[in-house]
């Protein structure tokens, strides 16, 4: 049997809306899907930014934009119209030159695939450009397309890279960091008084074969 009170709370109440329904109507599985594919849409796009922020500025510095507008450089355009930092500032254009010439499929107008943050796209200019290294042997070449490869898919960690580097994986870093010690020893030596002249002209030699030898590698690059 029908009261009123019942007819009376059947008239009040408002019809829910559409989108409320619909949500009502979906799993937890499904909002969760349906929420990761938006998410994933705007985390692209929010990649795709920075590589246009960068692409617009070296407009601006390739067409001298800024001086248009009374700024003698681009720096003093990008701090008073932009708030932008100078260390910002060179960061987007580096990484938008490099990606310019070594991933301009990230470029196109609707870019397909994996594009990294801009906080990982430093990690993965420094692999590429030890991957042109010609002393690398064939295992650390190995290793840094392993790398590589994680990086373009977004799964580098920062413990692999630390974990490469503090293997020995830059040998020109250390040969910089043995040629500090040797450095320090022929310092310390040429401070005693009974140190022999020979062993300090030993110290000097080996001081200019590691800079030769590092000039070299760097010039091998």
């Amino acid at each position: 049997m029908t009261t009123r009170k019942t007819v009376r709370k059947a008239v009040q109440a408002k019809p829910r809306s559409k989108k409320a329904r619909a949500t009502a109507a979906k799993t937890p599985v499904q909002e969760a899907l349906e929420i990761t594919w938006v998410l994933k849409g705007h985390l692209k796009n929010a990649q795709i930014s920075y590589l246009r922020v960068g692409g617009m500025l070296q407009r601006v510095r390739d067409r001298n934009l800024f001086a248009a507008l009374g700024h003698a450089t681009l720096e003093d355009y990008a701090e008073q119209r932009l708030r932008l930092g100078r260390t910002s500032l060179y960061k987007y254009l580096q990484v938008y030159e490099w990606v310019a010439e070594f991933h301009p499929e990230w470029l196109q107008p609707k870019p397909k695939g994996f594009i990294p943050d801009l906080s990982d796209v430093a990690d993965l200019i420094w692999i590429e450009k030890e991957l042109k290294r010609k002393d690398l042997t064939a295992q650390a070449r190995t290793e840094l397309e392993a790398l590589r490869a994680k990086a373009l898919d977004g799964r580098l960690k920062k413990s692999d890279l630390d974990s490469w580097q503090r293997r020995g994986g830059r040998v020109a870093d250390g040969l910089k960091s043995f040629l500090s010690k040797v450095r320090l020893l022929r310092k310390r030596g040429s401070a005693l008084t009974d140190m022999p002249a020979e062993a300090i002209s030993h110290f000097d030699a080996a001081i200019e074969i590691i800079r030769n030898a590092m000039a070299v590698r760097k010039a091998e690059r």
